[in-house]
């Protein structure tokens, strides 16, 4: 069975495609979903999201947010996304070390907070990165050349 998958940010569609299996990182910890899932919403912590998709395993860089399964549809409502393959590897490792730095030289709680912030969201990237399976030749549907009519996070919201 198929489920169909939808990963939105208030100013874009990430992911807009049928999938086998999705992982989310969410709040309580990670959460598979297949289909026939019993319908549910839950919180989206920062981390990486993975969708199978054609066998293959795309890691998604994932910001807060939540999401709503229901049926066969997981829509994913997040402050902020990226697939694994618009990240440079080069700039994200970069700045995982810029935020190990940032954390080591945070004085105050303050810093502290706002420095573990920073590095949970480097590494979540970083990790995101990193996993997209390059060497393979996947044709990765586009969301906005899709011809499927475009999901807003509005729409969603209101669907809810």
């Amino acid at each position: 069975m198929i489920l169909n998958v939808y990963v939105i940010t208030p100013s874009k569609t990430v992911w807009n495609a049928p999938s086998s299996e999705v992982i989310l990182p969410t709040s309580t910890g990670q959460i598979g979903i297949l289909s026939g899932h019993v319908a549910m919403v839950t919180f989206i912590k920062v981390g990486v999201m993975r969708i199978r998709y054609q066998k293959t395993w795309i890691p998604i860089f994932v910001k807060a947010g939540f999401a709503e399964i229901e049926g066969d549809i997981v829509t994913v409502l997040v402050t902020d996304a990226e697939r694994g393959d618009r990240i440079d590897p080069e700039i994200a490792h970069a700045e995982l070390e810029k935020a190990e730095e940032q954390l080591t030289q945070a004085t105050n709680s303050l810093e502290k907070i706002r420095a573990q912030l920073f590095l949970k969201q480097a590494r979540a990237r970083d990790t995101a990165a990193r996993e997209f399976p390059h060497s393979l030749q996947l044709e990765l549907p586009d969301p906005i050349a899709s011809n499927k009519a475009a999901v807003s996070a509005l729409t969603m919201v209101e669907k809810l």
